[in-house]
């Protein structure tokens, strides 16, 4: 099935963004959603590039059975929280890309060694493409599929449908920006990435919708007590909640997490995973997707 690339998008009068092709801001051509820019602050447009540092994945679903599919405990949502954000991660250089700069090699920390996508001036930081992707964006009969990808060969491509129920149990709307958050908890949840010698770990994602919201929306929602600026539910509360959890769990054991917002051009593989996804049959409930070599022991 082939999909349609997204441009940047253009602003339309009273300052609101659309799909750059068609004008749309739910756009289910494009599998785009703008419509979180009524939320809080206005936006930048996508930077473009033409390279390519991933090959798409496509095919048949394939079957991993190194992977356990554990059920979340459905977590009680605080009105606060703790304010804390996350930090954005600035290249050394604005010309770099995630491939220049975290180029494969073999972790030798690991037993086996296996490759990872390391910084090429740091051993200890290591970089994880997520991506999600929606058909029938803004449509009652929208699918989603989410996507992650931590190492070149095909088995470092993960993804996966998004579920129809969130973390608390309640059911959800399926829509991009959802999938493009909950792709970012399935990488966090996945492995035991600070047994693997890793400090630092970038999340590389072309999502304004998680970049934004992680590093500098959170703190007006939660002094709002989870409303936007215009009085609204903050959408998707249920997984911003876990993905702030799985950043403390991470915390907690000496692994940093940032955010580099790169182009779409440069999330090739990602995205073509989660697009694929996306058409496969719906899933109900929110489910762990953890490789067995995570650590399933509670982090002290």
């Amino acid at each position: 099935m082939a999909f349609p690339r997204p441009s940047s998008p253009i602003e339309l009068p009273g300052g609101r963004l659309a799909c750059g092709i068609h004008g749309l801001v739910i756009c289910p051509r494009c599998c785009v959603d703008y419509s979180f820019i009524d939320e809080d602050l206005p936006t930048e447009d996508n930077t473009s590039s033409s390279s390519r540092d991933e090959k798409e994945c496509t095919g048949p679903e394939r079957t991993t059975p190194n992977v356990v599919l554990l059920p979340i405990i459905e977590p009680q949502l605080s009105p606060s929280g703790t304010g804390r954000s996350f930090e954005k991660f600035i290249p050394p250089d604005s010309a770099e890309s995630p491939l220049s700069l975290f180029p494969p090699r073999m972790n030798t920390n690991m037993n086996p060694p296996d490759r990872r996508l390391i910084n090429r001036t740091d051993p200890t930081e290591m970089l994880i493409h997520t991506d999600g992707a929606c058909l029938n964006n803004g449509h009652s009969n929208s699918t989603a599929g989410c996507a992650f990808v931590f190492k070149p060969a095909l088995a470092g491509h993960i993804n996966f449908r998004l579920e129809n129920k969130g973390t608390t149990g309640e059911v959800h709307q399926q829509t991009s920006n959802r999938a493009e958050l909950r792709a970012v908890i399935g990488a966090l949840m996945y492995r035991n990435w600070k047994d693997e010698g890793f400090s630092n770990l970038v999340i590389a994602t072309d999502s304004e919708y998680v970049v934004e919201g992680a590093t500098n929306w959170i703190r007006g929602w939660i002094r709002r007590g989870w409303t936007t600026r215009v009085g609204a539910p903050v959408k998707n509360r249920d997984l911003w909640h876990t993905l702030f959890d799985e950043a403390e769990r991470w915390s907690h054991r000496g692994l940093t997490i940032s955010f580099w917002r790169i182009p779409r051009e440069m999330n090739t593989a990602a995205d073509g995973c989660a697009r694929l996804a996306a058409t496969w049959p719906e899933v109900d409930r929110f489910t762990a997707h953890r490789d067995v070599n995570v650590c399933q022991r509670p982090c002290s």
